[in-house]
């Protein structure tokens, strides 16, 4: 009786350890590249973005994840789109059905880089954000999903990947792909980007 117990409290403790270590900061969940910029970004906004009254989602979006505990990362908006390291625009039905927003790869030059080879360790010096304000119409978001959605976006601007990758992360989080009505980061995806920044 007493080894059956012994047995399954260490085999308990280690399936927690392993599920933590590994979930947590693999490249699921965290890109390997990274923008070669570092942590302090600045960001441009399109008028496209107001114009589908999406500002104060961008807005948000910034202020939310430069102020994560223990992270570096610090964005702030600039006017001039040739500086920016992350670019907002507001689109119409560019992205199809169900897709609310695109983050997108570059290098100074113009060459775009695949979300694979950025997840494998390729970084890029520029992040485009596209927001699909037809999609986010057509399945009536609220106000609160809009705001889910550009966080998403960014978090994918500063490397962050999807939390429902396997190994998948339960509970609601801005890293998490869908109709979600949460207008701030949750505590899982401040860690993932204070221990990528």
């Amino acid at each position: 009786m007493k080894i059956a117990k012994v047995t399954v409290l260490v085999v308990s403790i280690f399936s927690l350890f392993h599920s933590i270590s590994y979930a947590d900061y693999s490249t699921a969940h965290i890109h390997s590249g990274k923008n070669t910029n570092g942590a302090a970004q600045q960001y441009w906004v399109d008028s496209s973005v107001s114009a589908y009254g999406l500002g104060a989602t961008v807005t948000n979006a910034a202020t939310q994840w430069s102020a994560v505990p223990n992270s570096a990362a610090n964005l702030w908006e600039i006017s001039s789109e040739s500086l920016a390291q992350i670019k907002f625009y507001g689109v119409y039905n560019e992205l199809g059905p169900g897709v609310y927003g695109s983050t997108g790869f570059f290098k100074s030059n113009g060459s775009q880089i695949a979300y694979s080879a950025v997840n494998s360790g390729t970084n890029f010096d520029i992040a485009r954000i596209r927001l699909d304000n037809k999609s986010m119409t057509d399945d009536a978001f609220t106000s609160s999903e809009k705001y889910h959605n550009t966080g998403h976006e960014l978090g994918h601007a500063l490397s962050l990947s999807h939390f429902e990758n396997s190994p998948a992360h339960a509970g609601t989080h801005w890293m998490k792909s869908g109709q979600t009505s949460m207008v701030y980061p949750s505590s899982v995806d401040a860690d993932h980007l204070a221990n990528k920044w």
